[in-house]
């Protein structure tokens, strides 16, 4: 299928430092460049969105990377195929209530890969004395109750009980301030892939029988997961929310390794491709 649209997205990291490649990205040995002159790594992916066919390129900065600094690429590609579902479903009658401002979903369980979970803990040390404060009391708060409340039989594995466990605790987002996000820009993948639809303009509990949660073409979140886990040689892990930032300090030796960027984002695309494969993506809701 012909791509019908083109999305050029530049791969971005936290560091300032720039390497410059001579030949070949992947082959090069990043030497640094006082003059910070690169050569980029285009990386695409086509994907089927809702039967239109979309290519995306990424312009990877060739640089070391750690596997949280590919965060914020895998929030703007989750972002930007969601916004595209989201048109789509729109130019049709259908309507995704899920938007800044509704917090329905708040209290439920948000999972954060690896990558993730470092990467939160890093901008949540960069924020303001004051709002930092605030959200590493709430996390203490509600990691607490999670320690405190969580049941013998448990098990962690097995999604659809620990999500209906979660729920009942009814703990907000740590993030979540008068009803509305205080983080929405760097938000989890979780959040951003987690679209419903319904008539009205504003979720509510007692219209949630009548809302449908959207299929996508392939879970970012997933595939983040797979890629953290491939490259560290370890399980799949997946995170609670509100138990992120213990985690991430008790862990932080993790998050020291660096590879190239063309090679860790290469290879979450090579996911992305195959998970997508793998699913009939004939109807747009599950």
């Amino acid at each position: 299928m012909t791509p019908k649209r083109k999305i050029k997205i530049v791969q971005k990291t936290g560091r300032d430092n720039l390497f410059e490649c001579k030949d070949n990205p992947r082959t090069c040995d990043f030497k640094e460049k006082p003059g910070n002159e690169i050569c980029m790594k285009t990386v695409e992916l086509n994907l089927n969105i809702l039967d239109e066919s979309v290519l995306f390129q990424i312009d990877v900065i060739p640089k070391m990377i750690k596997l949280s600094e590919i965060v914020p690429l895998a929030q703007e590609l989750s972002s930007k195929i969601s916004n595209i579902i989201q048109e789509k479903l729109f130019s049709k009658g259908i309507t995704i209530p899920c938007r800044k401002g509704c917090s329905a979903c708040c209290s439920y369980l948000v999972p954060l890969s690896v990558p993730e979970a470092f990467y939160l803990r890093e901008k949540v040390l960069a924020m303001p004395e004051d709002t930092r404060k605030t959200a590493l009391n709430s996390f203490l708060a509600s990691a607490r109750i999670i320690l405190k409340e969580k049941p013998e039989g448990l098990n962690l594995l097995e999604i659809d009980q620990l999500s209906k466990w979660y729920s009942n605790l009814e703990l907000p987002c740590p993030f979540l301030s008068d009803n509305i996000c205080s983080i929405y820009d760097i938000r989890p993948i979780a959040c951003r892939e987690y679209l419903v639809t319904g008539s009205e303009i504003f979720c509510n509990p007692a219209w949630q029988a009548d809302n449908h949660k959207v299929d996508l073409p392939a879970s970012v979140l997933e595939c983040l997961g797979l890629l953290s886990a491939e490259f560290e040689q370890t399980d799949i892990e997946a995170i609670m929310m509100p138990l992120a930032l213990p985690w991430a300090e008790e862990n932080l030796d993790r998050d020291m390794k660096t590879w190239p960027a063309p090679e860790i984002v290469e290879h979450l695309i090579d996911i992305i491709k195959k998970e997508a494969s793998k699913k009939s993506y004939s109807t747009i809701m599950s």
